[in-house]
């Protein structure tokens, strides 16, 4: 292969054309871009390597030449600015790979041999005289094309014979010279795959040529262009072997998007249809919805992303529950005028669509399109309707799951629940004996100590340790008396309550201790309702989480200030008790009301306020949440419904 190579560095030439000698390739190196056009002028070259940067005329420069575009010679770019968007520039301008300084000589090597193929086409003329003879049909099938440069498309062909192909995509490309193209033939055999090169592209598509296809390509290619040339009439035994290949991969997954992107991909080998859609009924059944598509234009997604049952073609399927097959859809007086201009400008004529039913109900509609004049077939149609029974089953297979996996994680949520409350049934069972049996003790204890008390009169040392034992004692005792309450609640006293009342009691009652611990309280009331509580309860609960913002901030510096706030809002009224403390770190949040937990240290904390607190307000049907926020400081919400008493 006759290569020429670009490069104004002598070393780096010396080491192209060595390696190109060792690969068997012809080097002819040049040092600036007009050398490079004047050799071309003498003897094309089968392949460029070109670097970017040259004096004079650069190599962005050079690849927009018009005698470079006409030469139509593959053209690989290399530079030492290793960016992306310099890469894709010069893939843009048609360079049919890039390759980074320092040059990977293994990875020019593979770039090499997949140019190989393209040396010594035949003549422009030439091809378009073998073009012309060579039998062709104007066959849609859905194909990707890969360039060399990496880049992948979607496309669909609408004129194939054995020695090219012409494309359209539904979006705007700008194609490299070499690539390699993949026909889902509906043949039920897999991909065909061909190599190619650009020859022509214009607002009505880009022609490819096919590059040294081999014998068994050839073959398959002929013998689909027969087909395809011979009418509407399809090899059903095929259809129905991709038929059976929907149902194995419906059967494989009970995912919905990816059911239903299967389900799209198998039907593209079913039709060869260029356009296909899925929507499936909203909650309400008035609106259908865009679930998949495969060909849809931008624009048509956007114009069929929602629409309204009874209104447009496929509208009328889920009123009448019948397929609607039309031949030019366009000229469809049910088509809205805007719609119809998008299809026009598309160029789309063929129209199916199919209900998708299930046990006497609709779930939705499946279309397909065809660019090309020829109309759907019975037996295609047929074979779409079976499909559509397949997916329709595959939905509500999936719906049946889903409701049945809800129905198992609630049944577990609630098993769950119910051993969690014989657990704490018999922990409360085993608190209430323990606190029994340590109370004696303890009583004693206290007994024995107030009795020294009052003889340690003369000595201040040994008053000062009875007192402890006293406090220590006394503490111990509170907090039995404290888990013997969870074990067995009281029974619950609820009134009307005002909670700025609640609220006003507990700051009266710590109003001493936050003033010497230099916190200010701000308060906030909204005219709020009443709520029907248990007043001491509500009490117990505001006053913890008072106490926590007290004992948050006394240690913490900075500005102390504690927020009480009342608002309403959806039927619940809310009570704010927020503080500047150091606040609660994310990865303890979850655990705040759990029993035992506490962040303070050890000795003055029991972990059972918050989850007392919680338990309380879960009693009232209310809800207690906590958030830590990254300014510092903490806040915690108790929400509690406003309603009447019993009459």
């Amino acid at each position: 292969m006759r290569v020429l190579v670009v490069e104004d560095d002598p070393l780096l030439c010396d080491v192209l054309r060595d390696f190109l000698r060792e690969l068997g390739h012809e080097p002819v190196v040049t040092h600036c871009a007009e050398d490079a056009l004047t050799s071309m002028g003498l003897e094309l070259p089968d392949a460029v390597l070109l670097d970017i940067y040259l004096p004079g005329i650069s190599g962005l420069d050079f690849l927009q030449l018009q005698t470079t575009r006409e030469s139509r010679i593959p053209i690989v770019a290399i530079s030492g600015m290793a960016a992306e968007s310099q890469a894709r520039e010069c893939v843009q301008l048609g360079a049919v790979d890039f390759l980074p300084k320092p040059v990977e000589l293994e990875r020019l090597r593979e770039v090499l041999t997949c140019l190989e193929p393209h040396a010594g086409r035949p003549s422009p003329s030439a091809h378009r005289n073998e073009r012309r003879r060579a039998p062709r049909a104007a066959v849609a099938v859905p194909v990707r094309v890969v360039e060399n440069g990496g880049t992948e498309w979607e496309a669909t062909s609408v004129d194939l014979s054995t020695v090219g192909v012409k494309l359209r995509s539904s979006r705007a490309v700008n194609p490299g010279r070499a690539a390699k193209l993949s026909f889902a033939l509906p043949d039920g055999d897999g991909a065909l795959e061909v190599s190619a090169m650009l020859v022509r592209s214009d607002g009505r598509g880009y022609a490819f040529d096919f590059v040294s296809p081999t014998d068994d390509q050839l073959g398959r290619l002929r013998e689909f262009v027969q087909r395809g040339g011979a009418g509407p009439a399809r090899a059903v035994e095929a259809h129905f072997r991709v038929l059976r290949a929907i149902s194995r991969a419906l059967s494989l997954s009970l995912d919905v998007d990816q059911m239903l992107r299967i389900a799209l991909d198998a039907l593209t080998r079913v039709t060869g249809h260029e356009i296909s859609s899925l929507h499936l009924l909203s909650d309400d059944r008035r609106t259908l919805r865009l679930l998949a598509d495969r060909g849809l234009s931008a624009e048509l997604r956007m114009a069929n992303r929602v629409l309204a049952v009874g209104q447009g073609v496929i509208g009328r399927v889920v009123v009448t529950g019948e397929t609607v097959h039309v031949t030019n859809v366009a000229a469809s007086a049910e088509l809205p005028p805007a719609e119809r201009a998008v299809v026009e400008r598309e160029g789309i004529r063929g129209f199916v669509c199919v209900p998708l039913q299930s046990r006497g109900r609709i779930l939705g509609v499946l279309s397909l399109a065809r660019r090309t004049s020829e109309p759907f077939s019975d037996v295609e149609i047929a074979l779409l309707e079976a499909a559509a029974n397949q997916i329709s089953l595959a939905l509500d297979n999936a719906r049946l799951y889903s409701e049945t996996r809800s129905q198992l994680d609630e049944l577990k949520q609630t098993e769950t629940q119910r051993a969690e409350g014989e657990r704490l049934s018999t922990i409360g069972k085993l608190m209430a004996g323990l606190v029994h049996e340590i109370n004696n003790p303890l009583t004693v204890i206290l007994g024995q100590a107030e009795l020294v008390m009052t003889e340690l009169a003369d000595s201040t040392r040994g008053r000062e340790r009875v007192r402890i034992i006293l406090q220590e004692t006394s503490r111990a005792a509170r907090l039995l008396q404290r888990v013997l309450q969870l074990g067995r609640p009281q029974p619950s006293e609820r009134r009307p309550c005002a909670l700025e009342d609640q609220v006003q009691w507990v700051l009266e009652a710590k109003r001493h201790e936050l003033d010497r611990a230099g916190i200010r309280v701000v308060t906030e009331f909204s005219p709020i309702p009443s709520v029907y509580a248990d007043q001491d309860q509500l009490r117990q609960v505001l006053f913890n989480l008072v106490q926590n913002a007290h004992q948050a901030m006394a240690k913490h510096p900075g500005p102390r200030v504690l927020t009480l706030r009342t608002t309403e809002a959806d039927g619940r009224v809310r009570v704010e008790v927020r503080d500047t403390g150091p606040g609660i770190p994310p990865e303890l949040l979850p655990r705040v009301f759990d029993a035992f937990f506490t962040t303070k240290p050890a000795g003055e904390g029991t972990g059972l306020g918050l989850w007392m607190s919680y338990s309380i307000v879960e009693q009232h049907q209310g809800r207690l949440g906590c958030e830590s926020r990254p300014d510092g400081g903490a806040t915690f919400v108790v929400e509690l419904p406003y309603r009447k008493g019993p009459s």
